[in-house]
């Protein structure tokens, strides 16, 4: 048996995925001109992966927060089944 999609779960998950995505693209977009500049301007190649370095703390905390939504929300389910 399928399960419906809940509109609340699909907006639930695109706004995971946006807020994911995000960091990503800088990610990649800090790489990229990291190693573009590493060998004329290695000062402007240290600035983009310190640049890479917050966006994955940025990323990191953001799968902090959905791990413990996640756990929350098994808790609340476990808590109040039958």
């Amino acid at each position: 048996m399928k399960r419906s999609a809940d509109p609340t779960e699909i907006d639930f998950y695109g706004a995971v995925v946006c807020e994911l995505r995000q960091p990503l693209t800088a990610i990649t977009g800090g790489i990229q001109l990291a190693m573009r500049f590493v060998e004329t301007d290695p000062s402007r190649a240290t600035q983009m992966l310190d640049q890479v370095a917050i966006e994955l703390a940025r990323m990191d905390q953001l799968l902090v927060e959905l791990r413990d939504r996640a756990r929350d929300a098994a808790h609340a389910e476990a808590l109040f089944k039958g």
